[in-house]
C-alpha cells in the first residue's frame, strides 16, 4: 500500500552513515568514486557536523534524536555510573524520547530503521525496523513494526546477528569480514528500497550502521603505512579496503534517493567520523591506585556463580543462552565483571568502563551515595589526577594522553565522568609506562576510533536551509522537521 504525503508535509529521505569518516568521503568525491553523494553535493550543499565524540560516542545518537545534550538526557555509554546505588547501570532506551514519536502522533508517516540507541515505538504507518543490523545492539533482539513486520522473513538475516562477538581476531579474519560488512550494505539498501517504494513515508531515516562496525576493525586499510600498524601480518591487509564498503553505501544511497523521488529533500549525513588508533591503553586503574586514589576490597569475588558457570558450559549451550536470554539481562546479569569491588570508603577516584577513551570519576560527598572527596576537594583532586595523566610517557618517551577534557554538566549530569581522557597516537605505537612497569593495550585488533566531525550534505526543496553552515548533532533532526514542513 502507498503513503500518499500529506498536503502538509513533503518528504524527507534521511540517511545516517554511521561513523563515517567525512575526509575519506571527501577524498572519494573528489575521485569521482562516490558518484551519488557527488550529484548530491553538486545540486546540494555539503555541511560540517559537530557532536560530542571529544567525550562520549555513546552520546552522539541520543543527542540527535532527543535534541539534548548529555548532560540533559543522561545517557553516554550502554552502562551508565549511577550513584545513588554506587553501580553501573544499564542503557533504558525507553526513557530516551525521539524526534518522530510527536510526528507520528501528528499523523506523519514515518520510516525509522536501526537508529542507535533510540527505543523501539512501534509505528503503524510507514514502518519501523529496531536493532534489524546494528553495531551496538541494546535489547539484543530484532524489534519491527508497521511495514516492516515481513521483512525478517522476507529478507535473509543481516550479518550483524551478534556483530561484537564476530569481528576479526586473526589476521586471516579480515578479508571475510569487510566482505561481511559489505553485504550487510547491500542487504539493507534492499530492505529499504522495497520499504520506500512500498509505503512512500513522509519521512524516512535509515541509518547504515556497517561503516560505524567496518571502521573500528578495519581502519588499517585505509593507513597502511602508520607505525601502529607496522607489525600488522600481509594477511591483515586484504586487497579490498574500507573505501570499497564506503563505494557500496554510494550505490545504495543512489537507488534509495530515486526510490524516494524528485520532490524529496535528501540529507546524508555521519554524526561523526572515524580515525586510527590501535587498541586500548587500560592506565588508569594502575595509575589511579598508584596515586592511592583507588582502593579494592580484599577477599571479595566478584564474579558471580552465573559467570562461572557460563565459563563451563558447553559451546551449544552457550548459544542457546545467548539466543533465549535478551541481552539486556544478559549484560545486566553479568555487569559485575565490569568494575572492580572498590573499598567506597577510601577510594577518592576511579576509573568507568573505558570505551575509546579513559573516564575518571570522583567519588564525591553529596554526589555519591558513599562519596568521601568533600566538594571543597573536588578540583583540587581532579587537577591532581590530570596531571599525573599528562605527566605518563611510553615505553620510548613519548606522551601518553594528548588532552584531558571536562564533560558539560547540566540537569542529568550526575551519572557522567568527570575527567575524559584523550590518548596520543604514540599510546598506540608504544605501551605506556605506569610506575616503571609497561602496561601493552589490549583490545589490538580495533584498528580504529571515532573522529569529532561528521557532515551532512543537502539536496532537494528544503536544502537551502542548511547551505555552508556548521551544524550541532543535536539540532540536526531539527532541520529534518522544518525540511517535512516547508
Amino acid at each position: 500500500m502507498t503513503n500518499q504525503s500529506s498536503e502538509n508535509h513533503r518528504r524527507v529521505l534521511a540517511i545516517g552513515l554511521d561513523a563515517a569518516e567525512s575526509s575519506l568521503i571527501r577524498s572519494l568525491v573528489e575521485a569521482g568514486e562516490m558518484p551519488a553523494l557527488k550529484a548530491l553535493i553538486d545540486r546540494g550543499s555539503w555541511s560540517r557536523v559537530t557532536s560530542p565524540t571529544m567525550f562520549s560516542s555513546g552520546a552522539v545518537w541520543p543527542n540527535f534524536f532527543t535534541g539534548c545534550q548529555a548532560c540533559d538526557h543522561g545517557q553516554y555509554s550502554i552502562w551508565n555510573w549511577d550513584p545513588a546505588r554506587m553501580a553501573l547501570a544499564y542503557t533504558d532506551e525507553s526513557r530516551l524520547t525521539p524526534f518522530w514519536k510527536s510526528l507520528v502522533e501528528t499523523g506523519t508517516s514515518v520510516g525509522v530503521m536501526d537508529v542507535p540507541f533510540a527505543p523501539f515505538l512501534g509505528v503503524s504507518t510507514g514502518f519501523e525496523a529496531h536493532e534489524w543490523g546494528a553495531h551496538s545492539r541494546v535489547d539484543g533482539r530484532v524489534s519491527v513494526s508497521g511495514a516492516a513486520s515481513d521483512v525478517p522473513n522476507a529478507f535473509a538475516t543481516h550479518p550483524f546477528t551478534d556483530p561484537l562477538a564476530n569481528v576479526p581476531q586473526e589476521p586471516s579474519e579480515v578479508g571475510p569480514f569487510l566482505d561481511e560488512c559489505i553485504g550487510g550494505v547491500r542487504l539493507r539498501g534492499d530492505v529499504v528500497h522495497h520499504l520506500i517504494s512500498r509505503e512512500h513515508p513522509d519521512l524516512t531515516l535509515v541509518v547504515f550502521e556497517e561503516p560505524h562496525h567496518a571502521g573500528h576493525f578495519l581502519w588499517h586499510t585505509v593507513d597502511p603505512d602508520l607505525p601502529m600498524y607496522a607489525d600488522l601480518s600481509p594477511e591483515a591487509r586484504p586487497e579490498r579496503t574500507l573505501a570499497d564498503l564506503y563505494r557500496e553505501l554510494d550505490h545504495q544511497v543512489g537507488r534509495l534517493v530515486e526510490a524516494a523521488g524528485p520532490e524529496t529533500t535528501v540529507l546524508v549525513f555521519a554524526l561523526h567520523g572515524m580515525a586510527p588508533s590501535r587498541g586500548l591503553p587500560p592506565v588508569l586503574e594502575p595509575l589511579l591506585a598508584r596515586l592511592g586514589m583507588t582502593h579494592i576490597e580484599q577477599g571479595i569475588n566478584r564474579r558471580s556463580t552465573l559467570a562461572t558457570i557460563k565459563d563451563r558450559m558447553p559451546a551449544p549451550v552457550r548459544d542457546l543462552y545467548r539466543r533465549l536470554v535478551p541481552l539486556a539481562r544478559r549484560s545486566q546479569w553479568g555487569k559485575a565483571r565490569l568494575m572492580p569491588a572498590y573499598d567506597w570508603s577510601r577510594t577518592r577516584a576511579f576509573p568507568l568502563p573505558i570505551e575509546q577513551y579513559g573516564l575518571v570519576r570522583i567519588n564525591l560527598s553529596g554526589r555519591e551515595a558513599q562519596g568521601i572527596v568533600p566538594p571543597e576537594e573536588y578540583e583540587q583532586t581532579c587537577e591532581s589526577i590530570e596531571a599525573a595523566l599528562r605527566e605518563l610517557s611510553t615505553a620510548d618517551g613519548r606522551k601518553v594522553v594528548q588532552d584531558v577534557a571536562r564533560p558539560p554538566r547540566g540537569q542529568h549530569a550526575a551519572g557522567l565522568p568527570d575527567l575524559v581522557v584523550h590518548w596520543s597516537h604514540a599510546a598506540f605505537e608504544s605501551p605506556a609506562v605506569v610506575g616503571g612497569e609497561e602496561i601493552p593495550n589490549i583490545r589490538r585488533e580495533q584498528t580504529g576510533e571515532h573522529a569529532w566531525d561528521g557532515f551532512c550534505i543537502a539536496s532537494g526543496p528544503a536544502a537551502a536551509d542548511l547551505t555552508g553552515e556548521d551544524i550541532d548533532g543535536q539540532d540536526l533532526h531539527r532541520y529534518i522537521v522544518s525540511a517535512l514542513r516547508r
